[in-house]
């Protein structure tokens, strides 16, 4: 049972570096297989204020969002050998990659949604800086990393975990967003979709 929290730290990490390192860093050079996500996502999420029009296509074609769920599946294939050693740590690191899907398109098909519920990758696109808030489901790693930077005047989640809910004794002990986070100094003009 271990397995599953470890699972889920691993897929938060593993998410905030594969979008620090690969999609933003490796990614800027246009021509490489990473380069959808900048070149493409980004451009499409600005245009369209935070609507990524693409994620109306069929997810496993040879486009943006084809070469992100095929990279979902290859890390979930890679993993598998592990499976009868640690069960549950590796069934916890295929539901992240289809919860990372799930989140990731239903935040750019229903920008409203993604705004309230994953504000931390809202300000990474519509913040005035897109090379911080690496993580999309949940902003653990961007508050570990001291990555998390709020738009001024945004949606803030209310506590570091990203839920929506939380018990009264854990909200009482964990610290608070503005104390781990930092302010963008102005915020971005917003686009009409």
């Amino acid at each position: 049972m271990l397995g599953i929290p470890l699972g889920l730290l691993t897929a938060n990490a593993v998410e905030w570096g594969m979008h620090k390192y690969v999609l933003h860093g490796m990614g800027k050079k246009r021509g490489t297989f990473w380069a959808f996500h900048f070149h493409e996502h980004h451009k499409e999420v600005r245009e369209h204020g935070y609507y990524d029009p693409n994620y109306e296509r069929f997810p496993l074609g040879v486009h943006a969002q084809g070469k992100e769920a095929w990279a979902l599946i290859a890390s979930a294939v890679a993993v598998s050998p592990l499976f009868p050693v640690a069960p549950f740590f590796v069934g916890t690191l295929w539901y992240s990659s289809l919860n990372y899907y799930r989140v990731h398109k239903k935040s750019h098909m229903n920008p409203a949604w993604g705004e309230q519920r994953v504000p931390w990758h809202y300000d990474h696109h519509m913040g005035n800086n897109p090379s911080a808030n690496w993580c999309v489901t949940r902003p653990w790693f961007d508050y570990i990393m001291g990555t998390r930077v709020f738009t001024e005047g945004g949606v803030r989640e209310t506590n570091v975990l990203g839920l929506t809910r939380l018990p009264a004794w854990l909200d009482r002990i964990l610290p608070k967003p503005d104390t781990l986070g930092t302010f963008a100094t102005k915020p971005a003009p917003r686009r009409a979709t």
